[in-house]
């Protein structure tokens, strides 16, 4: 093909890509078409399906027994089920009452990573697209949208990312933003018990706080803000429950949550759940967990099912190997050659920043997602989620650098990535808000057969 007709094809393309860059580099609108992607698909509809979905049989049920002061027992921390009591409070134990403030911490994850990411690398382009790349996922969606509490162990750990890097950037202000590190780290700790992971990221980002502003944490800061005030945090918000419980002390309630989670599924021979996945598998987007079915009139099916988008997990899964690459190749001192092809030219400033923004995706990742090897009870796709995050952020740290390509099909090209994740997210929205479609249409939206 001649250049000539390689231009005729690309000029729209080339168009279109440009005025998605120049929507990420401003971020009135770009902030605002995150929120309104994000609100309007939480919100809409959200009371649409009355009945009870997936854990809701459970998390509605007990932030309602701590409204009414009755006893319960609980796998998992009190503090997620206290929000969802505040919107039970509001709007009455009805499926909005007991959604809503899930929805709402759903809404905010965009922006917060958003904010995170552009606190942390002041790129317009890459906080765009991490905020951009969480408001499209499926299972982000799904969790959001119901009375579940995974979502709130993203917002809070992100929330916590965000406060260190401020506090690392203001020194003036930084026993402040310690303190509310060291508040919303205890709280994603206070949701579920993975919410330990965050403490990985905390620790690559005062490394990159040291190599960037020559700014760390004095001791006092870590041991009082980063250790002793989450750990407050997580006991303290006990008190409730333990008023309305007083039958097992603190330490009796640890040991049967530990136990549960240790003995749960373990020494069967036939997992005890239909939709349990090994960890390894998660990435790859192998198993998603079926949270609503039901047969409609008129051969109609409404389906919500917790699947990523298909599309955003493959890529960002090469994402995660593509810089992982980039720091192997870069401790052994020869030249990257994906990132020489995009960048031909990269400064020794921009290598060093891409090497520390690498690190920290990729080292958050890990730690939010290999520790599940290790685990032998039944484990599902959604304990995937925080990991995700950062998966999706390395994908977003790859397109940004595709961006800033001197040559116009490598920034086309990235611009591509970003639209099919988009038309993959339209293309599988009814099965993530429980749209009713018809049953001869629900296999177009099965590509494997482990999907079902």
């Amino acid at each position: 093909m001649s250049n000539w007709s390689k231009q005729i094809i690309m000029t729209p393309f080339a168009r279109l890509s440009d005025r998605l860059i120049w929507l990420s580099e401003h971020p009135i609108y770009g902030v605002m078409a995150i929120a309104l992607v994000a609100f309007a698909s939480r919100f809409w509809n959200l009371d649409g399906l009355g009945d009870i979905v997936f854990d809701e049989l459970y998390y509605p049920k007990f932030a309602q027994n701590y409204l009414r002061g009755e006893t319960l027992f609980d796998a998992h921390p009190p503090l997620a089920k206290y929000i969802i009591a505040i919107g039970i409070q509001i709007f009455g134990y009805a499926p909005f009452g007991y959604r809503c403030m899930t929805a709402l911490a759903g809404s905010l994850l965009p922006l917060v990573t958003y904010e995170l990411i552009w606190q942390l690398s002041d790129r317009r382009g890459w906080a765009w697209l991490a905020g951009w790349f969480v408001a499209m996922d499926g299972l982000l969606l799904v969790e959001s949208r119901f009375g579940l509490i995974n979502t709130y162990i993203l917002l809070f750990g992100m929330l916590s990312q965000l406060c260190m890097v401020l506090a690392l950037k203001r020194s003036r202000q930084r026993w402040f933003w310690v303190l509310a590190t060291g508040l919303m780290f205890g709280a994603s700790i206070s949701v579920k018990w993975t919410g330990l992971a965050y403490a990985v990221g905390l620790v690559a980002l005062m490394g990159y706080g040291w190599s960037r502003y020559r700014q760390t944490l004095n001791a006092a800061q870590v041991i009082v803000g980063l250790i002793i005030l989450p750990i407050a945090f997580y006991f303290v918000q006990w008190i409730p429950h333990l008023m309305i419980n007083p039958e097992r002390d603190i330490w009796e309630l640890h040991r049967q949550i530990l136990g549960f989670h240790q003995n749960l599924g373990v020494g069967k021979t036939e997992p005890i759940h239909p939709y349990c996945s090994p960890w390894w598998s998660w990435i790859l987007l192998i198993r998603p967990v079926a949270y609503f079915f039901e047969m409609r009139p008129n051969s109609m099916v409404q389906f919500v099912h917790a699947m990523g988008n298909p599309l955003l997990y493959w890529l960002s899964a090469i994402a995660i190997f593509i810089w992982l690459a980039f720091l192997i190749a870069s401790n052994l001192r020869f030249p990257p050659e994906i990132l020489t092809k995009i960048l031909p030219k990269i400064h020794p400033q921009e290598r060093s920043q891409l090497f520390w923004f690498a690190s920290y995706v990729t080292i958050s990742f890990a730690g939010h997602w290999l520790p599940w090897s290790l685990s032998r009870r039944c484990i599902f796709l959604y304990h995937y989620m925080p990991a995700s995050v950062f998966a999706f952020a390395a994908l977003a740290l790859l397109v940004s650098v595709m961006w800033r390509s001197p040559l116009q099909e490598i920034r086309t090209l990235g611009s591509g990535i970003v639209g099919i994740i988009a038309i993959a997210f339209i293309f599988w929205l009814p099965i993530y808000i429980g749209l009713p479609i018809s049953s001869g249409y629900l296999p177009v939206l099965m590509w494997l057969p482990s999907w079902i």
